[in-house]
């Protein structure tokens, strides 16, 4: 594992970056994989989808990237740890129709309505969450994604709030324990074959 000596607030500046290297990590993720069938346009529309993820996190939460932008962050707070519909459009959400087939669209609502309600049934409460977090392919298993789990988790140890997040792979399940997240449950989303985790972590006072 490597040593990182900072964990940054990503600047708005870095934004398209930002978005290209979580676009390279979640293309082969299983949500994406059942939404978006053609790799190539996969990798296309995960960059447009990812740009308005940062740019919500960055207007309503914390973006951290490691220094040279090897992985990104994006964290929302007890205030906001429930995504809207209204913060949503300000932050670009009518646009995405005109850049994003209509059925990709549709079939990202239909599994985030169904994780949107697992979460406020899990965490009815003040809580920071944690929208995504993810590596560059090339810098994967070399300890960013850690650095910037452990520095973000301590600061909020020190609010002593509770942190809930989703994956949908089990070996990030495995990751997260070590950090004391708690398994909540585990379903498989309805009409896949895909299977998603509800985790919280409480503070270590």
């Amino acid at each position: 594992m490597i040593e990182i000596r900072k964990v940054l607030h990503l600047p708005i500046n870095k934004l398209k970056i930002a978005s290209n290297i979580l676009s390279k990590a979640f293309q082969h993720d299983p949500i994406f994989n059942y939404i978006i069938l053609d790799t190539n346009q996969r990798l296309k529309t995960l960059n447009l989808y990812f740009q308005h993820v940062i740019k919500y996190g960055l207007c309503y939460g914390e973006v951290y990237s490691s220094p040279n932008f090897e992985g990104i962050s994006v964290w929302l707070p007890p205030k906001n740890s429930s995504h809207t519909r209204w913060k949503a459009i300000k932050t670009g959400a009518l646009a995405l129709p005109v850049k994003v087939k209509w059925k990709y669209l549709t079939l990202q609502n239909k599994i985030y309505k169904f994780t949107n309600n697992l979460h406020k049934k899990f965490a009815p409460y003040p809580h920071w969450y944690l929208s995504l977090i993810g590596v560059g392919p090339n810098h994967q298993g070399i300890g960013f994604g850690q650095q910037l789990l452990s520095t973000t988790i301590n600061k909020i140890d020190l609010e002593s709030k509770p942190i809930y997040l989703e994956t949908n792979k089990e070996k990030n399940v495995e990751l997260f324990k070590q950090f004391g997240f708690c398994i909540l449950q585990k379903v498989i989303l309805p009409g896949t074959k895909i299977f998603h985790w509800s985790l919280l972590r409480n503070p270590i006072k």
